[in-house]
């Protein structure tokens, strides 16, 4: 039985499709034997037609040869329904960089090797080199021979677009990565199982969404025995599927080969000896590669725990069934779906019904973090798997997340989230532009983030840290929750292969509506996660983020470990360090910064120069990320690059300002609460509201104090954060568009029961309080110092300087009404969980009579106080059975305390 090879090989992400069918690269090494009268190196016609029948039955349907084969070895390959790899021999050994008659021979023998068989449909691809020495590499600079190498494929490509095209590296130059490779071939030969396994993955990362496939590994039967190679031949096999490779290379099919002008006879890497006869590494590779199934059906887990695959969708009809129908093929078998609506109004129900196998919920829209709990709660797996309804998964998705995940000590895994080709140049541009949702990894195993609609977490893990924060609406659930399981201690893991396809924000509009979104949770998720932002209010990560390219400055030169004098025999290379200082120069901040010195420099001639050198800064950032951006190859126009660097420049100020506009919008605690005063201190306590004592004798202190507090300012619509950790203070009252205060307790124990709890309240201006007063103090500034020199202060200068003290008086008294506000409620809350207040030395305290948290404070003005955690009510879920607002913590402690 042969195969059609009119159905060319096309990569989709980090695989190979023939067709809508997944393509696993089987292949084997070929030669070279002795050379014929033709000087060719594939031996003859009636040899390989009995080869190609042992290979059928192997399973193999790939070829790898190291020269460029004549005509009729393509043809026999092509009746026998197989494909080949071409490597493309060229003097790599000498420095063909630096004399321009052997750099032209080399791209003389790349024309004509392509050429030679143009469009010929057994060809699966080409080398255009193999393993250059490392210390010719460290000679001729490694950034030359990239760029050399991307220019010989650019090169062959425009002579037949039809084959894939690549460059064979192995581990001591693992650095040479052509960009506009179609997929990366590395030759490793590694016998321990797990140091092939760490080294695939770390080479999975280096590829990046593109196919990695293993270019040569074997094993010598002279110097080990068969039995040996037979099973790390397997093994190879086995960590090559689970590693999510597309594909491998055997080397070699048979003992015979001939390099160097002679014949090799004191190496023996065959499958089968030089008269043909099979060892035994032919079984053990027949039983992998053998038959029609997908490798990762011959290529067992050690285990299939049921998975819950929870898809949250609201209004995302265009893209719903899609992503339902890609989770209808996923390759795994044992597994749910269940698909929350968040109270869409388009046509997602008539969607769902289509797949009565899928469990459909609705709720009203109640949010993302919410619709993930709702998903979990009426899950029945071990696992519960995250998805979005604008993605769809790859067929081997649950394959890939349950094997990494059952790997080793993790109590969660993510993978990569890869945008479909794109439409248009406009739809590029976007996809191209930063930003977007992408994976953070520590190590090249280990994720400090993993994006929200590629994720999955055992369902002890997910209970453990008690759920997403129904707090999140639209984003930032899945990173606040990877930091609450890490901080419990934690780790996720990360497959490169467990592959979902995001369609992005593919409009202007809809990327800056993404943008805003982003900002705002950025904002909310600071409060909670101090140690994980800097000082300008953007996450600082540990690890590296993938994906698009950060934020550096034009000179993006790596990281190269070459060994001593460059002998290393595997030589790493590592991402450019993080700029702080173009991330700085990139943000909100600077701009502001640098729009107040344009104002200021309209007095100061001196100051002129400055606002444009910093705006040119910014400018460079944005530069460099349009130079290092990866735009599709068929709209990579210079409008199209010209767009990215507006992009690149407008979407840290965009993120930056939905940030501070989110503070100003969910940091305010409406003027009505602040405004209402019903336990007044009395005027003795006017000038003390800062400081305030209470005492008790049945050894209550801060912790029931603060504990009361919490439910108060919830049942009053306060906004306000609780210390998570990493604050010198307890609470934070958002007062209003110019004050904040912050609360700091101690309790004092002085024998016995007897408590002393001290309060401190300091006051402390928003952001927008400094910059109303730097102007006008700037311009009093600059007028002082012009006054010797002019006449006397004009009227103008008497109405400034009278309206500016008006404006302090305000600022003053917005002050001191929202002290004394916080104040009253605090000694109410005090006096509710009966700590006394001490006034002149004595302290007003007796026991309380009523049980704490759940009656009113005692006297005729009352403060509402909310019930406990068992009274926090619940809505019901789409079944109709109650479900929790998010984690436990959360209902103790409401979602005010993070607005």
């Amino acid at each position: 039985m042969t195969t059609d090879l009119a159905e060319r090989i096309r990569v989709r992400a980090k695989f190979f499709f023939e067709g809508e069918r997944k393509f696993f690269l089987k292949g084997i090494t070929y030669g070279p034997f002795s050379p014929d009268a033709n000087g060719d190196y594939v031996g003859t016609p009636e040899r390989l037609k009995s080869d190609l029948a042992q290979m059928r039955e192997l399973g193999v349907n790939t070829l790898r040869v190291y020269h460029v084969p004549p005509r009729w070895f393509l043809d026999a390959l092509q009746e026998a329904g197989l494909r080949v790899l071409i490597s493309i021999p060229w003097a790599e050994h000498v420095q063909f960089l630096n004399d321009r008659r052997i750099r032209a021979q080399v791209v003389e023998t790349i024309r004509e090797g392509v050429s030679r068989h143009q469009g010929h449909p057994a060809i699966f691809g080409y080398l255009v080199g193999n393993e250059i020495p490392t210390t010719m590499v460290r000679w001729l600079g490694v950034r030359r021979v990239t760029e050399f190498l991307e220019e010989l494929i650019n090169l062959a490509r425009s002579i037949d677009s039809r084959p894939l095209y690549s460059y064979a590296s192995y581990p001591p130059t693992e650095y040479l990565l052509p960009q506009n490779v179609d997929f990366f071939t590395f030759n490793v030969y590694l016998h321990h199982q797990r140091d092939l396994e760490k080294y695939l993955l770390r080479l999975q990362n280096l590829a990046d969404d593109k196919p990695l496939v293993l270019g040569e590994f074997g094993m010598d039967t002279i110097r080990h025995p068969e039995e040996e190679q037979a099973d790390m031949l397997s093994w190879h096999v086995d960590s090559v599927v689970r590693c999510g490779l597309a594909g491998a290379v055997v080397y070699a099919w048979t003992d015979e080969w001939f390099t160097g002008g002679m014949e090799i006879t004191d190496w023996a890497f065959g499958l089968v000896t030089r008269d043909r006869k099979p060892k035994k590494s032919f079984e053990a590779i027949r039983a992998k590669w053998g038959g029609d199934e997908p490798v990762t059906s011959r290529v067992k887990l050690t285990s299939y725990p049921k998975v819950s695959v929870i898809v949250c969708s609201y209004n995302g009809a265009s893209t719903l069934d899609n992503c339902l129908a890609s989770l209808m093929a996923v390759n795994y078998p044992n597994y749910e779906v269940i698909l929350v609506d968040d109270g869409s109004t388009d046509n997602t129900p008539a969607i769902a019904a289509k797949y009565p196998r899928i469990v459909s919920l609705k709720q009203k829209n109640m949010g993302l973090g919410y619709a993930r709990n709702v998903g979990a709660h009426a899950a029945t797996g071990d696992i519960f798997a995250y998805t979005d309804g604008d993605c769809m998964a790859d067929p081997d998705w649950l394959y890939y997340l349950v094997g990494t995940l059952m790997s080793g000590d993790y109590a969660g895994v993510g993978g990569p989230n890869i945008s479909p080709p794109a439409a248009n140049w406009i739809q590029a541009c976007v996809s191209a532009a930063p930003g977007g949702p992408s994976h953070v990894l520590l190590t090249d195993t280990v994720a400090e983030h993993i994006p929200g609609c590629n994720m999955a977490f055992h369902r002890w893990a997910f209970e453990q840290v008690g759920g997403f924060d129904p707090f999140y609406r639209k984003a930032g659930d899945d990173v606040d929750f990877c930091w609450r399981l890490q901080q419990g201690g934690g780790a996720i893991a990360f497959s490169p292969a467990a592959i979902v396809w995001h369609y992005r924000r593919f409009t202007l509009k809809a990327f800056k509506k993404q943008q805003e979104g982003y900002g705002e949770a950025e904002s909310m998720l600071r409060f909670q996660h101090l140690i994980f932002f800097g000082p300008t209010g953007t996450a600082q990560w540990k690890g590296n983020i993938y994906g698009t390219p950060r934020f550096t400055w034009l000179i993006n030169k790596p990281i190269v470990y070459h060994g001593v004098f460059g002998h290393g025999l595997f030589q790493s290379i590592y991402p450019t360090p993080r700029s702080e200082i173009a991330n700085y120069v990139s943000s909100v901040e600077w701009f502001g910064l640098t729009l107040f010195l344009f104002v200021m420099s309209v007095p100061f001639e001196s100051l002129r120069m400055v606002p444009f050198l910093m705006l040119f800064a910014t400018f460079l950032v944005a530069l460099s990320y349009m130079i290092h951006a990866r735009i599709e190859a068929r709209f990579d126009t210079i409008p199209a690059r010209l767009l990215v660097l507006g992009l690149a420049f407008w979407q840290p100020l965009a993120r930056g300002w939905a940030r501070y506009s989110t503070w100003l919008k969910f940091k305010r605690t409406p003027q009505s609460v602040i405004t209402t005063v019903r336990h007044t201190e009395g005027t003795g306590r006017i000038f003390r509201l800062g400081r305030h004592e209470y005492w008790n004798e049945a050894g209550q202190g801060r912790e029931a104090l603060l504990a009361e507090l919490i439910k108060t300012l919830d049942d009053e619509d306060w906004r306000y954060s609780w210390d998570t950790g990493w604050k010198d203070w307890d609470v934070q009252f958002y007062g209003n568009y110019w004050w904040q205060i912050k609360m700091r307790t101690v309790t004092e124990y002085h024998g016995g029961p007897k408590a002393l709890t001290r309060v401190r309240l300091r006051l402390s201006p928003v952001f927008t309080t400094v910059l109303a007063n730097l102007l006008p103090l700037t311009l009093i500034a600059y007028r002082l110092l012009t006054i010797p020199k002019l006449s006397a202060p004009s009227n103008w200068d008497f109405a400034f300087g009278g309206a500016y003290a008006l404006f302090l008086l305000i600022l003053a008294y917005r002050a001191f009404r929202l002290k004394l506000r916080v104040a009253d409620l605090v000694t109410a809350v005090a006096k509710h969980v009966g700590l006394g207040r001490v006034l002149h030395g004595k302290a007003d305290w007796k026991a309380p009579e009523k049980p704490v948290g759940k009656s009113a404070i005692e006297g005729g003005d009352a403060v509402s106080v909310a019930a406990g955690a068992d009274e926090t009510p619940v809505s019901p879920g789409p079944d109709g059975t109650p479900v929790s607002p998010g984690a436990e913590q959360v209902a103790e402690v409401s979602v005010g305390a993070r607005e």
